[in-house]
């Protein structure tokens, strides 16, 4: 299965995405895109107009989290048909503030001069697979691992399925430096989740690694990831393959 995720920053550049997605290889494979601040053009969601790029066996969802500046904020999930289910469609999750956390002075100060944004996640499952789109709040360390957590526990409660995917903007500003974000990767393993994008260096335009996507199966598999080096958002597409190994 290929997948990836993309935060397309309000289709900002949306006929560069469109452009991108019918003449790209990587696309041509692809399986299930994962979107992130998804907007409404003339009336069309960008993932109604980017599931018709990618062709006529692809379905989209998109869900509005908040509106920024008069434009709707999204998440957004197109897939290849077959690969979840149609009905029931694909659920909606919201994600805590910080109302109600309990942060330190300092991520507190932080998070009252620049306050916490609306965030979701969706949901879409078949009976051979999990998807889980996420997008979590651009500050703070502690509120935004337990919106992390709140996925995990969402996931815990939902009947086992072989494969699980969790893709999405974490907002893990800074570049790769693991101990900074050590809370969210120990609890992605707790819970049987592979960073697939472990090996990624960038997933922003400014050097920072924001986007990741993790994978739990019932059986062994491989899996590689890379980034297209797209100018089409200030996020870089990033891609990954998995594969169950061979017995």
């Amino acid at each position: 299965m290929r997948i990836c995720s993309w935060n397309i920053q309000l289709g900002q550049r949306l006929d560069a995405v469109l452009d991108l997605v019918r003449r790209d290889a990587a696309f041509k494979a692809l399986d299930v895109l994962a979107l992130q601040e998804a907007s409404v053009h003339d009336g069309v969601p960008d993932s109604a107009a980017i599931a018709g790029a990618l062709g006529d066996e692809f379905q989209y969802f998109q869900a509005t989290a908040q509106r920024r500046n008069g434009h709707e904020q999204a998440n957004a999930l197109i897939w290849r048909h077959g690969i979840v289910s149609e009905a029931p469609e694909p659920a909606v999750i919201l994600l805590p503030g910080s109302a109600g956390i309990d942060v330190g002075p300092p991520e507190n100060l932080l998070l009252r001069v620049v306050p916490p944004q609306t965030r979701m996640a969706i949901r879409a499952e078949s009976e051979s697979t999990r998807i889980y789109v996420a997008h979590l709040d651009v500050l703070g360390f502690t509120h935004k691992l337990e919106q992390f957590r709140t996925l995990l526990a969402d996931m815990a409660g939902r009947p086992p399925v072989p494969l699980t995917l969790l893709a999405g903007d974490l907002n893990t500003f800074g570049p790769v430096r693991p101990h900074l974000w050590k809370r969210i990767a120990d609890v992605a393993t707790d819970a049987g989740l592979v960073n697939l994008t472990s090996s990624i260096q960038r997933t922003h335009w400014t050097g920072q690694k924001l986007d990741a996507i993790y994978a739990s199966s019932h059986v062994p598999f491989s899996h590689r990831a890379w980034t297209l080096d797209a100018r089409a958002s200030d996020h870089l597409p990033v891609f990954a393959d998995i594969e169950p190994k061979a017995a």
